[in-house]
């Protein structure tokens, strides 16, 4: 399913739905043959990459296809792998996101944009109303990534590890 994903997102960007519901409808499937507690975790590991990620959807930093598949990623892995996969998917989306600034020829704008935009969240419970800037996926000039194919890598380390 990752795989398929990865491929789809590199190709189109776009994980369709029919590919993210039924990993997620096989992974409970799975799951439920082996026991109520298998599912239950299935189904926490889904609520958790869930109730992660869509933040980042309605922020603007995330597509919907991404969210969804890292639900059903969840419901595969369960929570405890789930936490290994989403830290592989942060290293390997921050290591494709600094090839696309370095291929774009925005590796300075986005180091210094990126600084501005850590600051802005430390320094958020000190000042009040000061609102901090998102990037948002349609910016003009934003630079995206398939984020699917960190998603899938992820997905392998937490299976493997």
């Amino acid at each position: 399913m990752v795989a398929a994903a990865a491929a789809l997102d590199i190709g189109t960007r776009r994980i369709p739905n029919l590919l993210t519901v039924s990993g997620f409808t096989l992974a409970l499937v799975l799951r439920g043959m082996s026991g109520a507690s298998d599912l239950g975790s299935g189904l926490l590991g889904a609520v958790l990459a869930f109730a992660l990620s869509f933040p980042l959807f309605i922020a603007g930093g995330m597509g919907g296809g991404d969210v969804k598949l890292l639900t059903a990623v969840g419901a595969f892995l369960g929570p405890g792998k789930l936490v290994i996969a989403l830290l592989a998917t942060a290293v390997v989306g921050g290591l494709l996101g600094l090839i696309a600034a370095i291929r774009g020829h925005a590796f300075k704008e986005t180091v210094v944009g990126t600084g501005r935009l850590l600051r802005d969240l430390v320094l958020k419970p000190f000042r009040p109303g000061h609102p901090v800037t998102l990037p948002k996926l349609g910016s003009p000039g934003a630079i995206t990534v398939p984020y699917g194919v960190a998603i899938a890598a992820g997905a392998v380390a937490g299976l493997l590890l």
